[in-house]
């Protein structure tokens, strides 16, 4: 712990507190400040509070003070918070920050006390930073840049504070660079000229704009401002450091808005006199931007007749990789052949969009999950405002947004961006996690730690690498009016951290990760008490989804990727797993393991997002297929092949569908889709899910309509109740039950090549009312053969005998009160002749 003299000589000390909310939105009416202080400001178990004054901050957002004499008599540490008070009148603590003792969780701020000479001190604190650091536009001047704050203002430990230089007065508005680089000599802010390039040598810079000279403050933190800001933006520009061995290193800003890059060139450091644009974005200048919400463009945002979901369990997520669209086109596909697509997804009846990364990453052929940039959108795609009418697309047609995310990793070609910036030493790497000193290691990289991802572990327990993460998850929300996140491979940032040298597990690092995502989860609902949050978990930590304010992570819900495994399991699994349209593709009469899959499907009601195939089981794993070739085992589809292998994806796709899981699928799923979804080589196998669907996808997307309706539809099928009332390996045959709100589900579902007649089931669940037929995955209409009107089933004491249809999912229906919500299914019923 750091601590820093507070001058005083009466005995007591008057402390500023400022909380800065960091966000354009209204997320607080009031605020009061709390702490371990007596009536007398002595140190007290029982924590007073005061009430906070409302003010607006520099960079234009809400933000609160108070001040509060304390005794400075004796040395001591202060605990202290900050309680906001919403505008619906709920409270809600606003510091998410936990201590660094790796055996507590307490979110409080801490300040040292001691006996100097002095009356004032100053205590700060942000919530969020993206309008905070980097190239900024600034709205008011304080007559001087206050010392007392060590940092960004969201982290770990201690706030050092020291004398404060006062509250100036009212200015012109005017631009300020911030830059962390704690070891560097030197910093100046350079403009690239017409190239949008700055070489390691210095070429490329504007000749017409003079460097501007940074000055180091507090928390290593450097600041260069200059008067105005409208004149600025649409300008190049990259930090030249001085590195602390007297090397120069030229980078760009982690805080950048956007990047001039929107190709795939990267000059690796040589002069480059080339187009602007063709430059790969997470190697090019950074550009300065005027982020200031226009709210005019946000004035009709919603439609009011489709109200936009915000729980995770009332969502039909459709991923989507902005890259692979533009059929017919070479080039990676844009927000603009997103936006095209909306009318397709509604037609379908989705009411979620989960993008795939969109934050700046290298190249234009890639998946994005490597971001250079956390805060600039993929310029090649569209940038900030492809993004924003992208999203306001979405929520006029009452779709949601969701976007994965990653922070267990940096972009792997950092080299222009985040490595080395303020040294060429591995412990100083400054966003990068280092255990020891290079003399611990056989070499220098053994400090560094792997997660099983593509790069080094970054340094989560340093609140400014914590602060750019979160920065950037809180701009999504702030600046794009996102919905939700999907964190990619949070198990990398809790459990996997292990030494490169040796392998051996980096326990603090872990705990750090978990701290992390907890600062992440409750600063996000913080900004958006309604935000959905969802993990790429794979550890089956309860832990993941238990609130934040109980000690756990505070996700909403993980991938379960196993739901897959028993699924589909075409990934090499060994015989745990069910694997059920891989062997069914493979054996066409033998048993299919569907008490297994069983057992997964009512695992999957414990917050789990489940899925037909993701990104990653498509094309980011060995033996990677679409599963319209799994199903048959990678058989040339046509004749009786087609058949089988769409009336089978029918059919997983209703078990995901009606899971007590929240159901995702991958585009293209909806329509059949065969291309292989390669990583690297998307472009070259786009889908033409317009061609598909107008022709052998036409029955298949005619089911996923009925299929989404249905849940969607009902409360039972939106809960997380399941109950599975027989699996027959031999007969490849389960039944299972749904139930909420007064109705109730029985799907029966077969993979079976051949029918099965008068079939029995015997289960107490089964007694009761007749069951009436809702929809048949079988049906004509969507490419099955269905020939007869389906009949009503009643039990006979706990026994029902139904007629079992060859591969096909069959979903009946009752009420269980007077509940009037089978209408829907009258309809559809209707429309499809049952």
């Amino acid at each position: 712990m750091t601590f820093w003299s507070v001058m005083q000589d009466t005995g007591t000390v008057r402390v500023d507190f400022v909380y800065h909310t960091g966000v354009g939105r209204r997320i607080a009416d009031e605020a009061r400040l709390a702490g371990g202080w007596d009536e007398q400001g002595r140190p007290a178990a029982a924590w007073s509070t005061t009430a906070m004054e409302r003010f607006v901050a520099e960079d234009g957002t809400a933000a609160f003070r108070a001040s509060v004499t304390l005794d400075a008599s004796t040395s001591w540490t202060v605990d202290w918070g900050v309680w906001l008070v919403r505008p619906d009148g709920s409270r809600v603590w606003g510091i998410p920050a936990e201590l660094a003792d790796a055996q507590v969780t307490t979110q409080v701020r801490q300040l040292r006390l001691e006996p100097q000479d002095g009356p004032v001190a100053q205590a700060e604190f942000r919530l969020a930073t993206h309008r905070h650091n980097g190239a900024r536009r600034l709205v008011r001047d304080t007559g001087g840049e206050v010392d007392a704050v060590i940092g960004a203002g969201i982290g770990l430990g201690t706030t050092s504070i020291s004398a404060s230089a006062g509250a100036g007065a009212e200015a012109a508005e005017r631009i300020r660079f911030r830059v962390w680089a704690p070891h560097a000599r030197g910093v100046e802010v350079a403009f690239a000229g017409p190239s949008g390039y700055i070489a390691d040598d210095g070429r490329g810079e504007d000749d017409q704009l003079t460097r501007l000279p940074m000055r180091a403050v507090a928390g290593g933190w450097w600041e260069a401002a200059a008067p105005g800001f409208t004149d600025w933006v649409g300008r190049r520009y990259a930090y030249r450091i001085v590195r602390d061995d007297g090397s120069v290193a030229w980078r760009s800003d982690m805080y950048s808005t956007r990047q001039c890059g929107a190709g795939d060139v990267d000059p690796c450091g040589a002069p480059y006199d080339g187009p602007a644009h063709e430059l790969d974005g997470a190697v090019s200048c950074s550009v300065i931007v005027d982020t200031r919400d226009d709210a005019r463009f946000w004035a009709d945002e919603f439609d009011p007749t489709r109200p936009v979901p915000r729980r995770v369990e009332d969502l039909v997520i459709y991923e989507l990789h902005v890259g692979s669209l533009g059929f017919g086109r070479t080039a990676a596909g844009t927000f603009a052949d997103a936006t095209a697509l909306l009318d397709h997804l509604v037609d379908l009846g989705v009411n979620a969009v989960e993008l795939m990364p969109m934050f700046e990453f290298s190249g234009t052929r890639s998946w994005g999950y490597g971001s250079s940039h956390l805060l600039a959108v993929k310029q090649s795609a569209g940038g900030r405002e492809g993004l924003r009418g992208f999203v306001r697309a979405c929520h006029r047609r009452g779709l949601a947004v969701l976007m994965d995310v990653v922070y267990n990793h940096y972009s792997p070609n950092a080299q222009r961006c985040a490595w080395q910036v303020d040294s060429t030493a591995a412990s100083r790497n400054i966003y990068y996690w280092y255990e020891g000193a290079e003399t611990d290691h056989p070499h220098p990289d053994g400090g560094y730690l792997d997660n099983i991802s593509s790069g080094w572990a970054p340094r989560y327990h340093d609140e400014n690498v914590r602060a750019l993460f979160i920065a950037s998850a809180v701009a999504l929300l702030d600046d794009f009016h996102i919905d939700g996140l999907r964190v990619d491979q949070t198990t990398s940032i809790h459990a996997y951290n292990s030494l490169h040298a040796d392998g051996s597990p980096v326990g603090a690092a872990n705990i750090a990760g978990r701290k992390f995502l907890r600062e992440l989860c409750q600063t996000l609902r913080v900004v958006d008490p309604q935000v959905m949050l969802i993990a790429e978990d794979h550890s089956g930590w309860a832990e993941v989804t238990r609130p934040a304010e109980e000690g756990g992570l505070g996700f909403d819900a993980r991938w379960y990727v196993d739901f897959y495994h028993h699924l589909i399991g075409d990934k090499g699994e060994g015989p745990e797993y069910a694997k059920l349209l891989h062997t069914a593709g493979r054996d066409q009469h033998g048993p299919l393991a569907m008490g297994r899959f069983g057992a997964a499907l009512t695992a999957a009601a414990d917050n789990a997002v489940v899925y037909t195939e993701s990104h990653d089981e498509a094309g980011n794993a060995e033996q990677t297929a679409r599963n319209i070739l799994v199903a048959v085992d990678h058989a040339p589809l046509d004749g009786e092949t087609a058949w089988f292998a769409l009336a089978r994806l029918r059919c997983v796709a209703a078990l995901t569908l009606l899971s007590p899981g929240t159901p995702m699928f991958l585009m293209g799923d909806e329509v059949g889709a065969d291309q292989a979804f390669l990583h690297d080589s998307f472009t070259e196998a786009k889908e033409d899910l317009a061609g598909l669907r107008a022709n052998r996808g036409a029955g298949q997307f005619a089911c996923y309509q009925a299929l989404v309706a249905l849940r969607l539809g009902s409360p039972a099928l939106r809960s997380r109740s399941v109950e599975v009332v027989a699996a027959d390996d031999p007969a490849r045959l389960i039944v299972f039950r749904r139930w909420d709100a007064g109705e109730e589900f029985l799907v029966v579902a077969s993979l079976a090549n051949e029918p099965a007649p008068g079939r029995t089931l015997s289960h107490p669940s089964l007694a009761g009312r007749r069951w009436k037929p809702v929809l048949d995955t079988d049906a004509v209409a969507f490419g099955g053969r269905g020939a007869r009107r389906e009949r009503a089933l009643s039990a006979r004491g706990e026994s029902l005998r139904l007629d079992v249809a060859a591969v096909s999912v069959r979903v009946y229906r009752r009420r269980t009160t007077s509940s009037h919500h089978g209408r829907p299914w009258r309809r559809w019923a209707g429309k499809l002749g049952w």
